[in-house]
């Protein structure tokens, strides 16, 4: 946001000024990730159910998308980046197995693609919220301790990281809770500690606290928790982007160079590490002299 701050409770002017301009660029970023060739070209999938990080797969796992059966029976791959298993044979409304099969693989495909494109635009959004402060010092623009774009940004983040779970359950959702515990929870009712599980729980802990930032990103709460303790939870922004790319990196985008994905990803933390380096720089020159943001 610019530094000019809205009045509270006057939606009208950030609702043109910010969310409209951010769920356009929402919309468009998604329309592109689903379309454009570089973002819907497939790539191998690496195996993440075999050990702590994920790793390339054998030639023996190369020929079909889902994960080792020794390593990962009855484990699905939630947030649309893991792997699709073929759908059983006579599954679905179609009476002939193999339309059947091909019509719940395109399906599940279009969701897989959906899910993992929600999850860039949200990571597109965070980035935005941890570039503002930078920006203003760097064109020597009022950093307040609260800004309505970071605000506004932040709900439009946690909107598409609720869209990208929902969507990345689907996958191979099957509307039990047992289902869901898969993500977690191993065969033998421990944690689930490959790189599958660490993707899934970096995932969770971020979806928590994209949550929690939403639920406090009002003047109501700023108000009631007063500057500087609403300001230090806010920081929390900083852990939630670092979450963002360990999941990616737990589910393999390291493994993906030549996705644009993965390029788009490391293209994204490089910028907001830089501009963040950058800001702690001119922040402490800027209040050296002791005072505080305004």
């Amino acid at each position: 946001m610019n530094s000019r701050q809205a009045v509270n409770g006057d939606w009208g002017p950030r609702l043109t000024r910010h969310h409209l301009p951010l769920g356009l660029l929402s919309a468009v970023l998604f329309v592109v990730f689903m379309n454009v060739p570089p973002f819907t070209r497939e790539h191998p999938h690496p195996d993440i159910y075999s050990g702590t990080l994920p790793r390339q797969r054998n030639p023996a796992q190369m020929d079909h998308q889902g994960p080792p059966m020794d390593h990962a029976a009855g484990h699905r791959a939630p947030m649309g980046h893991g792997q699709s298993r073929p759908a059983q044979m006579g599954q679905g409304p179609s009476r002939n197995p193999a339309m059947g099969h091909e019509g719940g693989r395109n399906a599940r495909s279009v969701l897989r693609r959906s899910s993992i494109a929600t999850g860039y635009v949200a990571l597109g959004l965070l980035a935005l919220t941890l570039l503002t402060g930078p920006a203003n010092l760097l064109l020597d623009r009022r950093n307040p301790v609260s800004s309505y774009l970071r605000r506004d940004a932040g709900t439009w983040t946690a909107i598409f990281s609720v869209v990208h779970v929902i969507l990345g359950l689907q996958v191979h959702g099957t509307g039990k809770i047992s289902g869901f515990l898969d993500y977690f929870i191993a065969r033998d009712g421990g944690v689930l500690r490959n790189s599958f599980g660490l993707a899934n729980y970096t995932g969770l802990v971020g979806v928590v606290i994209v949550l929690g930032l939403l639920a406090i990103s009002s003047d109501a709460a700023l108000r009631k928790l007063k500057a500087r303790p609403w300001k230090r939870l806010q920081r929390l922004n900083y852990a939630l982007f670092v979450l963002v790319i360990l999941h990616a990196i737990f589910y393999g985008a390291l493994l993906r160079m030549t996705s644009a994905y993965t390029v788009l990803l490391v293209i994204t933390a490089a910028v907001v590490f830089i501009a963040q380096a950058i800001g702690v720089r001119l922040w402490r020159r800027r209040y050296s002299n002791g005072s505080q943001v305004a």
